[in-house]
């Protein structure tokens, strides 16, 4: 035990320094009680006396390291690499009707500068709706909603983003008319299910996806005429509730052994309907005409 005063050291337990005779003790801050050195709350008014324990020593080479606008200050909420896996995702694939036309008429240089200043604010609006650009082909962009990020909603989030983006060329095409020869618009399929991812790394840029949903959206674009957004079967169950869409012709599509019925999306409803339908057997309820009448 350490003397207040002359800080000399003493036994613990004693009353008194040996060195200089000063008592040992504390007065309450609160009421000025006398206590021992032990006490931690003053047994007059309850006051604490407590001492906080010592703050360990800053590690000031660590706190550097997180210091504001260093390198570690902002900490990505998305990992930047990801396995490869198996997952139910939303395929988008989207192609320019007029592409051809302007690359005859224009010259490479303006063809790239015109596609460079579209496809860029595709980008946007595939990411407003949190989706990932898998590649651009030409005249073509391949999108994908569930990776690396999933949510219930992904093939309502495709179908909005292809609005958009339909929305987003045809408002630019008026100013292009002249340079290209002929309008610009857009025409989009998009299909729901299953398929390999392959590593994705964002940092490198290497990524890839593997399945037969790719090419069931791909084929879905080419059939669809300028303008359109078919979807497959998938597609429209899970976003049946939000848009109103037009049943087409089962269609034979290369890598299907039977015609597959698609749908192209007419408009959005003003309320979506939530509510999941029942389908499957239907079991009535009976011998219960008297309680349902009282």
């Amino acid at each position: 035990m350490k003397c207040p005063k002359c800080q000399f050291e003493n036994r613990e337990g004693a009353k008194f320094c040996i060195k200089c005779g000063e008592k040992f003790g504390v007065k309450c801050p609160n009421c000025g009680n006398s206590l021992p050195s032990e006490a931690l709350f003053c047994d007059e008014c309850g006051h604490t006396l407590a001492k906080l324990k010592e703050t360990p020593p800053i590690d000031y080479e660590q706190s550097q390291s997180y210091a504001p606008g260093s390198q570690t200050d902002s900490i990505p909420t998305t990992p930047s690499r990801i396995e490869g896996e198996r997952k139910h995702v939303t395929v988008l694939f989207s192609d320019m009707s007029g592409y051809t036309a302007m690359s005859e008429r224009l010259d490479p240089e303006d063809v790239k500068e015109i596609t460079s200043r579209i496809f860029g604010r595709i980008s946007k609006v595939i990411g407003k709706y949190e989706g990932f650009v898998e590649k651009f082909v030409g005249d073509a962009v391949m999108a994908l909603f569930g990776v690396p990020k999933t949510h219930e909603d992904d093939p309502v989030r495709a179908i909005r983003a292809a609005r958009e983006i339909h929305d987003l060329v045809a408002a630019l095409s008026p100013e292009l008319e002249e340079r290209v020869g002929r309008p610009l618009s857009m025409h989009t399929g998009i299909n729901t299910g299953l398929v390999v991812t392959g590593e994705v790394d964002m940092e490198k840029g290497t990524h890839g996806v593997a399945g037969d949903s790719i090419n069931v959206a791909s084929r879905l674009s080419g059939l669809a005429k300028p303008g359109e957004i078919l979807v497959a079967p998938d597609t429209y169950r899970q976003a049946e509730g939000y848009f109103t869409f037009e049943a087409l012709e089962p269609t034979t599509v290369k890598g299907k052994t039977e015609p597959v019925r698609f749908y192209k999306v007419i408009i959005q409803k003003e309320i979506p309907v939530t509510t999941h339908r029942l389908s499957g057997v239907r079991a009535d309820l009976v011998g219960r005409k008297v309680e349902l009448t009282e």
